[in-house]
């Protein structure tokens, strides 16, 4: 062992005996010193241990003087004012190269003309990856400013007002939010909501597809392709509707009959699509399969529409549809003037001025006379087409012409006994009832595209032609026939 320990190992020394519990004799025999040594120690550090813990004034502005001694004032004034001219001269190009790359009028004045994010066309992806991607330039600037300022250190600080000169921070968040603020992608950009009907495209976020789905829809020539045609243009659109849109079918029939696929607008997403896809797809081709398809869903008691008694007709079906509050409603119409009275409630007519009994009074006196108005009917029929083409190419007889004539009129299958309660429909009232039945001003009814899918020289009565022209104006729709 060395003949003179050091300060440290004497401390070892002491420390290991009292915090081990070593007796004085063991640790003397292990170190080679003598008991007197040992108790030396042991009461020197009892009694001059403690100073280490007290603050000394004096060594303290000792330490202080030091280091002003070693870091001379001159130096530190160099430092100082070689990063304040560096971080100027920053500012100063940043001023010089910038403006014309943000388009800006004035940091100062915060007046900023950024060129607008194109939506369509490839001119909207150039223009806004220039915007988005940062500059080489800004991300040199940004770098250099965080070595010399250590901006972010003081982002949480309030900005005090500087009239005479902006801050570096303001200066910086000027050059930066502007582009920061634009979107990420493209893609993620809001488009202009647009529904695609028809090869025509109508501005709308809300849309609902109404559907007439009358038996009388299957009447006269190609009927069956009329309606597979409806349900494919209906298909074509739902297809293209974006992922941020709404919509619903609603089917309408005879005078107060309507089912849609549920009390809401929904969104139009793919498990809503096909929902409706496929309720569209299940509408058959012949009377029974076209009823058994229309009642699958929603019928008129659990909609949230309540229309008005007196409200029938086509007028029925748009007041259902109207109630989902949309933007855009697409009528495919049909003949609805022509539906069997075997399928309409007696309650159907209420509120529409029309007695129980004098309509069944009519309903028999036309019965009555029906011999007489059916030959009437062939009569005229026959003289028409007699006045089209010579009898030559006619047959001889007046019963074979009549048949023929009905036919190219598509006026075989029509049931005198029907004529009565088709006809006597007051439509001005019904349109009436409509109107005051509507909860929204004129300024909120949406737009009414109404497409006719009528048979072949058949037209809507004209007071229900007229009072639809005028709506359809009014809500800056179209009245127009279906191709």
């Amino acid at each position: 062992m060395p003949a003179e320990f050091t300060g440290e190992q004497k401390l070892r020394i002491i420390l290991e005996s009292i915090i081990r519990g070593v007796s004085r004799e063991e640790q003397c025999k292990k170190y080679g010193i003598s008991e007197e040594e040992f108790q030396a120690w042991h009461d020197h550090l009892t009694k001059n241990g403690g100073k280490i813990f007290e603050t000394n004034p004096r060594s303290s502005r000792y330490s202080r003087t030091r280091k002003i001694k070693y870091t001379p004032w001159w130096v530190k004034t160099f430092l100082t004012l070689s990063i304040l001219a560096n971080l100027v001269a920053l500012l100063f190009l940043a001023f010089l190269s910038f403006p014309e790359k943000l388009n800006f009028i004035s940091p100062l004045t915060k007046e900023f003309t950024l060129d607008p994010v194109l939506t369509v066309g490839q001119e909207a992806n150039q223009s806004s990856k220039s915007v988005l991607a940062p500059t080489p330039d800004l991300e040199e600037l940004m770098t250099q400013v965080e070595k010399l300022g250590n901006i972010e250190d003081t982002s949480d600080l309030p900005l005090l007002p500087a009239p005479d000169k902006p801050t570096s921070r303001q200066l910086l968040d000027e050059l930066i939010q502007p582009a920061l603020k634009q979107p990420i992608e493209p893609s993620l950009i809001e488009l202009n909501h647009q529904v695609e009907f028809l090869d025509q495209t109508f501005e709308a976020k809300h849309v609902v597809y109404l559907i007439d789905a009358g038996s009388y829809q299957l009447k006269g020539r190609q009927s069956a392709e009329r309606l597979e045609k409806i349900k494919v243009s209906v298909l074509n659109s739902l297809t293209k509707l974006t992922p941020n849109s709404f919509f619903n079918i609603v089917l309408c029939w005879n005078l107060r009959e309507a089912h849609a696929l549920g009390k809401t607008i929904l969104r139009a997403n793919e498990e809503n699509i096909n929902y409706a896809s496929e309720w569209i797809l299940s509408l058959g081709s012949t009377p029974d399969s076209l009823k058994e398809g229309r009642n699958q869903f929603y019928p008129k008691e659990l909609l949230y529409a309540r229309v008005l008694p007196g409200v029938v007709g086509p007028w029925y079906g748009l007041a259902t549809a109207i109630s989902y509050d949309p933007d855009v409603v697409f009528f495919l119409a049909g003949n609805m003037p022509d539906f069997s009275p075997d399928e309409v409630s007696s309650n159907d007519y209420n509120g529409l001025g029309i007695k129980q009994n004098s309509r069944a009074s009519n309903v028999l006196e036309l019965n009555s006379s029906v011999e007489d108005m059916s030959s009437l009917i062939r009569k005229t029929a026959g003289l028409w087409l007699v006045s089209l083409q010579s009898e030559q190419n006619l047959p001889a007889e007046t019963e074979k012409i009549e048949e023929i004539a009905m036919q190219r009129l598509g006026l075989d299958s029509i049931k005198p006994e029907h004529i009565s309660q088709k006809f006597s429909i007051p439509w001005d009232k019904a349109f009436d009832n409509f109107l005051a039945g509507l909860e929204l001003g004129y300024s909120k009814i949406p737009q009414v595209h109404v497409f006719q899918t009528l048979p072949e020289h058949m037209v809507w009565p004209t007071s229900l032609q007229k009072s639809m022209e005028e709506f359809c104006e009014s809500t800056r729709g179209s009245l127009r026939d279906f191709r």
